[in-house]
């Protein structure tokens, strides 16, 4: 859940929150929206009010309102990727409020990013035109993914050694 105590704990030992961007997480978000050819794609920490992006491409902000988070959809689930190729044909997005209005989204793919157990945010990538995608593309989002995970890893190996 959104709101768990050892989740939101995780993500602040991250010390990732509100930080500068960073070429890496950068190159791995253009990576993703080159590869599935979408306007939209972010390195997405997920904390108890909002998601805030630590990179992204194609929002001019920094963060969302949790109460609009697409992603929420990952603390009600189990999978680790979730690909919506037609948001107005998927229960759990057919009446959202960026489905039925502007920006009137239509495809959504994101893996999940988890740090010591605990699910800190997403790899998520987002069209205005309903799409499906490749096996190829799957493997490259879990790729994808597991570069941002080993980063985030590594950042929390390193303040802990400090």
């Amino acid at each position: 859940m959104r709101h768990d105590p050892a989740r939101l704990a995780q993500l602040q030992q991250l010390a990732i929150l509100d930080t500068a961007p960073e070429r890496v997480f950068d190159d791995i978000t253009r990576l993703f929206a080159k590869t599935f050819s979408v306007p939209i794609a972010l390195v997405n920490l997920l904390d108890d009010q909002r998601d805030w992006f630590k990179s992204c491409v194609g929002l001019p902000t920094t963060e969302s309102p949790a109460a609009t988070s697409f992603c929420e959809v990952f603390f009600n689930s189990l999978e680790d990727l979730i690909i919506v190729q037609d948001t107005t044909q998927d229960e759990r997005f057919a009446r959202h409020p960026l489905v039925v209005g502007p920006p009137f989204i239509r495809f959504y793919a994101a893996a999940r990013l988890v740090v010591g157990g605990n699910t800190v945010g997403t790899l998520c990538a987002y069209d205005m035109t309903p799409r499906q995608i490749t096996a190829a593309q799957t493997l490259g989002l879990h790729a994808m993914a597991a570069a941002a995970i080993e980063l985030l890893d590594a950042r929390l190996a390193a303040l802990r050694r400090e």
